[in-house]
């Protein structure tokens, strides 16, 4: 299967190019001409009047939600004794029962004359009295002596222990009599900026639009991206609406032009000010959808035959060639797109059927490739097998057979028989766990001999691990890396050499534990890293054949402590059926 380009069918961009630009010239002409103009001026008044409309009944429902707050103020101030002194602590109860029954109370506070606090919900206060009286909402509410309440910007409250809340104050001056003296104290109350921000932020003006309350200063009370705006992230163009009190105002802001509406909210003299976008409010009109509609009508009937065509010719080899390349997605590179339909869908089809063919041949050609390397690598690394030992230990036997010592040679030759025998194991490159300690039993039988006794050695195993299958010769090297270099290190000591083998979970595990005088922290990790030395096949070509059968998540870890010994573990997967 090749790309190559296909002969005959005709070309699909020319029958849709043909097709939709005779349909758009007829439709666009007569919307241009007749529909547009009549459409946008009657959207433009539409929209700007809906927008006036929603901003309005925002307005009444911030005023209602003020109006709630002045009066919970105005209650809370019925409920302040006139005397502070008295001992009578029902206000207080009730104060604290009024915070409770509505979750926008954040606190609800009573200072005397001089800035002490006589009572608050939230606990002690953390900051001086003289602190107290000069804040803006002190001064201003004791200089207004109850006819007038104070409403503050946005703030972190934090004259309490134990408040750290967003949110918006609300100070009253209350008379009060103290040592038969008429004095001028202030209720404070903290409203939770957030539920405070919801009644504003709640009303929708398109997908973008938003709305946001300013003092009469051009300061921003809510807005939906307050914290951008303070961190100078966010634009807002405010000077369009203090330039009035309130109307309607237009300004382009990032591209996009936006209607600004603003009203005053009538207790605090704060403008709610609602922006929409142009392009968001006009395609929200009924009026244009209507008018729209009748004119696309006409376009819609002459385009309705040759678009059912078109779309049948065009979909039906497409649908078809979508639904094969799915199949290939999900991992099938064994299906063939037909070469159908239009020139330009026979020539995408037969470029993908090439693609498939060269992508299933470069795969079966890298199969072919690793396995080979893969193969090759553990050949070479199994067959790193020291020929030392086996001339040491010829060495051995034709010294005990000069000295008269048979028997001795007779169980040396033996067990390197059977130690060879196993290494062989007739080309297999997986054997079974208890051949594996076999082989080390045997190795450990010669090497025994051959340095007198010097060390001695305990080989435990697992019943049910005893016939799981595990790559040969990992084990031996471990022992003879203890023996070569543990020993090499003690005088008149004997070693002790320990191997184990065990399930745990998943896992295969074997240890070769001795007691020798340890490696020292910086050449433990090269131990694993470094080449086979003159001591026989090393650690690292032990590491580095578990992790190529097996992967990297295998292999060998080495806990040595000097003077204490080495204990080196190997795990693999527990219940691999792998065979030769």
């Amino acid at each position: 299967m090749t790309g190559r380009e296909q002969g005959g069918g005709r070309s699909l961009n020319t029958v849709l190019m043909t097709a939709l630009m005779l349909i758009i010239a007829v439709v666009l002409g007569f919307v241009l001409l007749l529909v547009v103009p009549r459409v946008s001026a009657m959207l433009r008044q539409s929209a700007v009047n809906r927008t006036k409309e929603t901003v309005l009944q925002g307005v009444s429902s911030v005023e209602i939600y003020v109006d709630s707050m002045l009066r919970a103020l105005h209650y809370a101030t019925g409920l302040l004794p006139p005397d502070t002194r008295q001992q009578d602590t029902d206000w207080q109860e009730q104060l604290a029962f009024l915070k409770s029954s509505r979750s926008d109370l954040a606190s609800l506070s009573f200072f005397l004359e001089d800035g002490q606090l006589s009572y608050s919900t939230d606990g002690a206060l953390r900051v001086p009295p003289e602190e107290i009286r000069q804040a803006e909402w002190f001064r201003s509410a004791a200089r207004w002596e109850g006819t007038v309440s104070h409403f503050s910007l946005p703030h972190v409250q934090h004259l309490f222990e134990n408040q750290r809340r967003y949110v918006i104050s609300i100070s009253r001056g209350v008379p009060y009599t103290q040592d038969g003296q008429q004095k001028m104290g202030v209720l404070l109350m903290d409203v939770d900026y957030l539920a405070f921000s919801q009644v504003a932020n709640g009303i929708s003006l398109g997908g973008s639009g938003y709305v946001y309350l300013m003092d009469t200063h051009g300061a921003l009370v809510t807005h939906p991206q307050l914290p951008l705006v303070y961190s100078g992230l966010y634009e807002e163009n405010r000077a369009a609406v203090l330039a009035g009190t309130v109307g309607i105002a237009r300004d382009d802001l990032r591209g996009r032009e936006r209607t600004l509406i603003a009203a005053t909210v009538g207790q605090t003299r704060w403008r709610l000010v609602g922006v929409a976008y142009a392009d968001e409010i006009l395609t929200l009109q009924s009026a244009f959808v209507r008018t729209f509609t009748v004119v696309l009508i006409a376009a819609i009937l002459l385009s309705l035959g040759a678009a059912g065509l078109m779309a049948y010719a065009v979909t039906r080899p497409i649908r078809s060639l979508e639904e094969r390349m799915r199949l290939v997605e999900a991992g099938d590179l064994n299906v063939t797109i037909d070469e159908t339909g239009f020139r330009e869908i026979r020539r995408v089809s037969g470029a993908f059927n090439h693609m498939l063919w060269r992508i299933r041949l470069l795969m079966r050609q890298i199969v072919v490739e690793q396995e080979t390397k893969r193969l090759h690598e553990l050949n070479a690394l199994q067959a790193q097998i020291n020929p030392h030992f086996l001339y040491n230990t010829l060495d051995s036997i034709i010294w005990m057979e000069e000295r008269g010592r048979s028997k001795q040679a007779i169980v040396m030759v033996s067990a390197l028989a059977r130690l060879f025998r196993i290494s062989i194991s007739r080309g297999r490159s997986h054997i079974l766990v208890h051949e594996e300690l076999e082989h080390v039993r045997n190795y450990l039988i010669i090497q025994q001999m051959r340095f007198k006794d010097r060390f001695v050695y305990t080989i435990d195993c697992e019943e049910q691990v005893r016939n799981l299958r595990t790559i040969k010769l990992i084990v031996q090297p471990l022992v003879e890396n203890a023996i070569n270099h543990a020993m090499d290190e003690l005088a008149d000591e004997r070693l002790m050499i320990a191997v184990r083998a065990w399930q745990e979970n998943d896992l295969l595990c074997f240890e070769v534990k001795d007691d020798g005088v340890g490696i020292p922290p910086e050449k433990q990790a090269a131990l694993l890293t470094s080449p086979a030395g003159s001591s026989g096949i090393g650690l690292k070509n032990v590491h580095e054949r578990i992790q190529l059968t097996y992967g990297q998540q295998y292999g060998l870890t080495i806990q040595s402590q000097e003077d204490m010994g080495t204990t080196v573990t190997i795990r693999l997967p527990a219940h691999q059926e792998v065979t030769s």
